[in-house]
């Protein structure tokens, strides 16, 4: 089971000890962490062994960390391109 869930905000740190923050997308079944870093709806698989949970920041609230993904409903959602994007709008 992992410790991360839907929406926990994260920093990854890479080998060089540098840090990009993120909202946590999904989380796999084989326990890779699925995080969005940027406003598009794109999720980058990360190692959760790279991963650290951050408290929210004020600024942080201010970058909408995968377009809608964490919205109810996505008014954006079209089933042949998001789907293959976003697990929980039943892609893979």
């Amino acid at each position: 089971m992992s410790e991360f869930t839907k929406g926990d905000y994260v920093v990854h740190i890479n080998e060089f000890g540098d840090g990009d923050y993120g909202r946590v997308a999904s989380v796999a079944e084989d326990g890779r962490v699925f995080v969005c870093f940027t406003t598009g709806c794109t999720a980058a698989a990360c190692n959760p062994a790279h991963l650290r949970k951050v408290e929210p920041r004020a600024w942080m609230g201010q970058i909408r960390f995968g377009h809608r993904r964490f919205d109810a409903d996505c008014p954006d959602y079209h089933p042949d391109c998001c789907a293959a994007l976003c697990p929980e709008k039943g892609g893979e």
